[in-house]
């Protein structure tokens, strides 16, 4: 196994982790689960809002799921050319996380609306870790280290 298909699978183990505690444990605010955000107890007190916040925290959930299974394929089956490829889309990808989620992330948290506070930037970093994993296998799997 070579350096992408041990951080395609490190990633597929963190987005695994995810994935389950989105389905599974939505009432945790350990990780990065929904209930990190103020608003969602809040919503229980509306059924109908509540009901549309688990709808798109579990279609979060289903999404993770797809992804999971695609990366477990490449990794399995997939010459390295499409690792290679794959890995690439991923940091471009992932990389949109910085576009649009991180603001609006790190904005609740500065306005007391996430917990723990400081959860936007330990997520910050660790995306950015996983980011720089990535680069850093992608250079390897080119240079032919």
């Amino acid at each position: 196994m070579d350096a992408i298909q041990i951080t395609l699978l490190i990633f597929a183990l963190i987005e695994t982790l995810n994935m389950l505690e989105l389905y599974f444990l939505q009432n945790n605010c350990r990780f990065n689960g929904a209930c990190i955000f103020s608003g969602w107890e809040r919503s229980k007190a509306d059924p109908e809002v509540h009901a549309l916040i688990r709808y798109l925290v579990n279609w979060l959930a289903g999404v993770k799921m797809i992804v999971i299974g695609l990366v477990l394929v490449l990794v399995f089956t997939a010459p390295e050319s499409t690792l290679l490829l794959a890995a690439v889309a991923l940091v471009i990808t992932i990389g949109s996380f910085y576009w649009r989620l991180y603001p609006m992330l790190r904005t609740a948290d500065r306005a007391g609306q996430v917990k723990p506070k400081g959860h936007s930037q330990r997520l910050g970093i660790m995306v950015a870790g996983l980011e720089l994993s990535l680069v850093f296998t992608i250079g390897i799997q080119v240079l032919g280290l």
